[in-house]
């Protein structure tokens, strides 16, 4: 899987974690992470997980509101939750309310963090770690910059996160697991993510 076989690149990461389905409409997948080690990849984690209930959108054609999760490569750039595992990505820690995520779309603040009351269609980090899913969180960097400049309706807060069931387009793993991988990631790693076909050489 990960000895030159990925279509997509994974420019200089060390990790790479790949998120692949079987095919089009369904929402398990195989959760894979490897580290580089010279010029070969090391598989370090294989564990089952899930993404939107609805499966993975067809490359470039995610949505929001689809239920789908995004195919395709992507930074992870960033986490957030109730205390540091011990990541070497810039880490935000989560002590009180007004911590938001924007997914109103024409709203300056789309796909981005802001503080603040929440608007409606808004995601309450908060809320959402004091109910269990975002007590560790990786921002998967989709229709954000650097990669690609922010789309309004493309999908919003696409995330890696602890659950054990479909989720509405983030990707979602046992939490026990979830923390081993966060351990080891550091700025510039990616997760590469889709149907196996679409995936893989």
């Amino acid at each position: 899987m990960s000895n030159g076989q990925s279509r997509y690149q994974a420019g200089s990461a060390r990790t790479v974690v790949f998120a692949i389905a079987d095919d089009y409409g369904t929402a398990e997948v195989n959760v894979v992470a490897c580290v580089r080690r010279g010029a070969a990849w090391q598989p370090t984690l294989s564990t089952a997980g899930y993404i939107g209930s609805n499966g993975f959108a067809e490359p470039n054609a995610k949505r929001e509101g689809d239920g789908k999760s995004p195919t395709g490569s992507y930074p992870l750039t960033e986490a957030f939750g109730e205390v540091n595992p011990g990541t070497e990505l810039p880490y935000r820690t989560l002590r009180r309310g007004g911590a938001c995520w924007g997914s109103t779309g024409g709203d300056h603040r789309y796909n981005t963090y802001y503080s603040g009351t929440c608007l409606p269609a808004d995601e309450d980090l908060t809320e959402l770690m004091n109910d269990g899913p975002y007590k560790q969180v990786v921002v998967i960097d989709y229709n954000r910059p650097p990669e690609s400049p922010i789309v309004h309706g493309s999908g919003s807060a696409i995330f890696l996160h602890a659950g054990s069931g479909p989720t509405a387009g983030c990707v979602a793993l046992a939490r026990p697991e979830l923390e081993t991988l966060i351990k080891t990631l550091r700025p510039h790693d990616r997760i590469i993510m889709g149907p196996r076909q679409v995936l893989l050489r």
